[in-house]
């Protein structure tokens, strides 16, 4: 069963003097028809349905919150018909039930996805990051699985059913109760920091860079915490705590599960129109109206934060060209700025047609993994990436949301994410690193992203 909900578009101000790109009314979900339910009582509503499933239910919800007109599409979900998994190289399809439907190599996932997607209803789940493998052909593979979920889950929920939410003013309403319980029960356990590898590591990619091998690549490392409560609980600091544009809650039965508050667009899909949004830089929301401007005029300054953003639209550019009508691509106003509860980024949107031919799957096989958390050149950075981390990236750096029966999708950045396994959890961190990162910085910023995730989940050390 599916669900979708949609909220009207809430306007930013200027911020610092310069203007804020306003995000379109889009959100998660479908268009909708007329509103019913205030969209104060959304995040609760969220909230208190899922508290109401059984895992056994598979319940997802896709989530936007935040102060942003992209806060606005709302997806809740259970008892998928079908869910297919990617595990060691072998795809799984099977029913609600566990009966399996069929096995198949992962090479052939596009097939698979395309041969069972229904005539009505969505496929809702995640791309995990280690499919760069399937789609960016001959690349060498070295570090060892180390996430306990599989690197694809998708699931098929039939009979959509649309819950409309109805205008409240143009305060952008109030901020959602926390249905998340008592924050001081979860714990941080060992969060095994190591300096020395990742500044080595940086230092390894700024070679590339200098030899010209590389223009930039995102480097990230992998914290584990074993943790207190539910995966529920979790989503519920998020949605309270740290509300962004493409917020997800996926239960994949067995005590496991995947949270996350991401703010970067992927991919959206409506009809031919195409449309991906890359985020390169981010500076914290200032204390009083005039840090927070300074803040502003810092990032959009920023010789690093907008090279980086520039070599990324040029990789977007290049991935949806592969798929796009000739002369289709186009980049919007750059830079933008965009404004969340606690931070400033700098983004940019990329929008194309596809070409006759093509679909959402042969997009997604041209364009994944994101640029923003790869790099430039993708393949290159790609296979460097897999010689200097220390592990799997698994869901992180991936894409959640979801692809409709008639081709269209959202699919956010799978950034700000985490993944549950009956008590553990585990989440990565990192950042862009280019000829001019210092390695220092580029760790400190690491803990920066560690402690404000920790801190919205509400893990707190013993």
């Amino acid at each position: 069963m599916l669900f979708a909900a949609h909220a009207p578009p809430v306007s930013l101000e200027g911020v610092g003097g310069h203007a804020v790109n306003v995000l379109d009314a889009s959100g998660w979900a479908a268009d909708s028809g007329p509103v019913d339910l205030p969209a104060d009582d959304l995040a609760g509503h969220c909230l208190d349905w899922l508290a109401e499933r059984d895992e056994t239910e598979l319940p997802v919800v896709l989530f936007s919150g935040g102060d942003s007109a992209d806060a606005c599409g709302h997806v809740l979900a259970c008892n998928p018909r079908i869910i297919v998994t990617a595990e060691a190289g072998r795809l799984q399809v099977s029913d609600h039930d566990g009966g399996l439907i069929e096995h198949a190599p992962l090479a052939e996932v596009l097939d698979v996805l395309r041969r069972h997607t229904g005539s009505e209803g969505r496929w809702i789940g995640y791309f995990g990051y280690d499919l760069a493998w399937v789609f960016e052909y001959g690349l060498p593979r070295y570090l060892p699985p180390s996430s306990t979920l599989p690197d694809l889950w998708l699931a098929w929920y039939d009979d959509p059913r649309t819950i409309d939410i109805a205008p409240v003013g143009s305060g952008g309403g109030r901020a959602p109760e926390d249905h998340s319980g008592d924050a001081g029960a979860l714990v941080m356990k060992d969060p095994a920091f190591h300096r020395e590898e990742y500044e080595a590591a940086v230092d390894r990619i700024r070679e590339h860079c200098l030899r010209g091998d590389l223009f930039q690549a995102d480097l990230s490392r992998r914290i584990e915490l074993e943790v207190e409560g539910t995966a529920m609980e979790l989503f519920g600091r998020l949605m309270h705590k740290s509300p962004a544009p493409f917020m997800a809650y996926l239960g994949l039965g067995g005590g496991r599960a995947v949270v996350s508050s991401s703010p970067e667009e992927f991919l959206r899909v409506r009809g031919s129109a195409v449309r991906t949004r890359p985020i390169k830089g981010t500076r914290p929301r200032g204390r009083d109206p005039a840090k927070d401007a300074a803040l502003c005029d810092e990032l959009l300054a920023s010789e690093k934060d907008l090279a980086e953003l520039t070599m990324i639209v040029d990789l977007m550019r290049n991935d949806l060209g592969r798929v796009a009508r000739p002369g289709s691509v186009e980049v919007g106003d750059f830079p933008s700025l965009m404004t969340l509860p606690y931070v400033h980024h700098l983004y940019a949107t990329i929008e194309a047609e596809l070409n006759e031919g093509y679909d959402v799957w042969d997009l997604l096989a041209a364009s994944f993994p994101p640029g923003s958390i790869s790099g430039a050149p993708k393949p290159k950075a790609i296979e460097i990436l897999e010689l200097v981390e220390r592990s799997r990236r698994g869901v992180y750096t991936g894409a959640i949301g979801w692809i409709g029966a008639d081709g269209d999708a959202h699919l956010n950045v799978a950034i700000r994410t985490a993944e549950w396994d009956n008590g553990r959890l585990r989440f990565g961190v990192g950042g862009g690193i280019t000829a001019l990162s210092d390695a220092s910085l580029e760790f400190e910023e690491t803990l920066d992203k560690a402690r404000g995730l920790a801190a919205a989940l509400g893990v707190s050390r013993r």
